[in-house]
C-alpha cells in the first residue's frame, strides 16, 4: 500500500481540529444559534423547546450548557431502575434536571441552586415544563445545615465564597447520602473539595457520580486526595478536561481571576 501524501496527512490534520466531536443528542438549530448569538447578555429570554418555553438571561452559558447537557449528553448514564434517585447539586437554570426528567420521566429528583436570580430561572423552568417528581431548593451544597457566605453573579460563576456579599441557606450534602443514589452531579464552582471530603464516609452509597473540579495549579494535591477518595470508595473514573484556562503551562503567572483548573470527572461504582 502506498504511503499518504504529506499533504493528506496535514488536511486530515486540519480536518479534525475543526470538527465537532460526534454527539448524539439533540443540537439547537442553525437560526436559534443565530439569534442567540445576538441576543444582549441580561435580560428575560425563552425559545421554544420541546413543547415549552425555556427561560433565560444569558444565552452564551445556554449555548454552552445545551451543546454539553442536550447535545453532548455529559450526563448520560444507565440506571437499574426506571425510577431513579438523582441529586442535582449546582442545578443553574435547570437545563440538567430538565434532561435528567427526559431520560428518566420517574425518576426522583432533587435539585439544589443557590442563587437567587438561577433559582428564578430554574423555578419558571420547572414550571414551563411541568416537570414533575422534582424538588427545587435554594440552597448551597456544603458541609453543615446552616449558612454559608455567597458570590452571586446570576450566573454560572456564582460560588461560595469569602469575598460574597450575601448569606445562603446551606445543606450538607453527606447527610443527604445517607441514601443510596443512583446519579449525584457536582458543580459547585470550586466548593467541591471541602464537600467531597466531608462524604468520604458515605460516597459508597452512590453509583454515578459527575464531579466538575474547579481550582488552582497550586492546589493540584487537592485533586490528587479527592481522587483517592473516589478509588477508595469503589469508583473508577474518567477525566476529561471542562476548560483550558491556562495557555502556557509551563510559565507560572497569577491567574487573572476564575480557575486555572477546570476537569469534568466521570466516576462510576467499580464492576458496574
Amino acid at each position: 500500500m502506498a504511503s499518504r501524501s504529506v499533504f493528506s496527512i496535514a488536511a486530515e490534520g486540519i480536518l479534525k481540529k475543526f470538527r465537532k466531536p460526534s454527539a448524539t443528542g439533540e443540537r439547537l438549530s442553525f437560526w436559534t444559534e443565530k439569534y442567540l448569538k445576538h441576543l444582549p447578555q441580561g435580560p428575560l429570554k425563552s425559545i421554544p423547546w420541546r413543547g415549552g418555553q425555556l427561560w433565560f438571561t444569558k444565552s452564551w452559558e445556554l449555548m454552552h450548557s445545551f451543546d454539553e447537557i442536550v447535545t453532548g449528553e455529559i450526563y448520560r448514564f444507565k440506571a437499574d431502575t426506571d425510577t431513579p434517585r438523582i441529586l442535582d447539586c449546582g442545578a443553574n437554570i435547570g437545563l440538567s434536571v430538565l434532561y435528567f426528567a427526559q431520560l428518566y420521566p420517574q425518576a426522583r429528583i432533587t435539585a439544589f441552586e443557590p442563587d437567587e436570580h438561577n433559582f428564578g430561572l430554574l423555578k419558571r423552568n420547572m414550571q414551563s415544563y411541568d416537570v414533575q417528581n422534582v424538588e427545587i431548593l435554594q440552597k448551597a451544597i456544603w458541609i453543615h445545615n446552616d449558612s454559608i457566605t455567597f458570590e452571586s453573579t446570576g450566573g454560572q460563576g456564582s460560588k461560595i465564597g469569602e469575598g460574597g456579599s450575601i448569606t445562603v441557606a446551606s445543606a450538607r450534602l453527606a447527610d443527604l447520602l445517607q441514601e443510596p443514589a443512583d446519579f449525584l452531579k457536582i458543580d459547585i464552582e470550586g466548593a467541591e473539595f471541602s464537600v467531597i471530603k466531608d462524604c468520604a464516609p458515605v460516597l459508597r452509597n452512590v453509583k454515578h457520580l459527575f464531579l466538575e473540579y474547579h481550582g488552582a495549579i497550586s492546589q493540584s494535591h487537592e485533586l490528587t486526595e479527592m481522587l483517592e477518595i473516589l478509588h477508595q470508595n469503589g469508583f473508577d473514573y474518567y477525566i476529561r478536561e471542562a476548560a483550558d484556562n491556562v495557555k502556557y503551562p509551563f510559565i507560572r503567572s497569577r491567574s487573572a481571576g476564575g480557575f486555572e483548573q477546570q476537569l469534568n470527572i466521570f466516576a462510576v461504582r467499580r464492576g458496574e
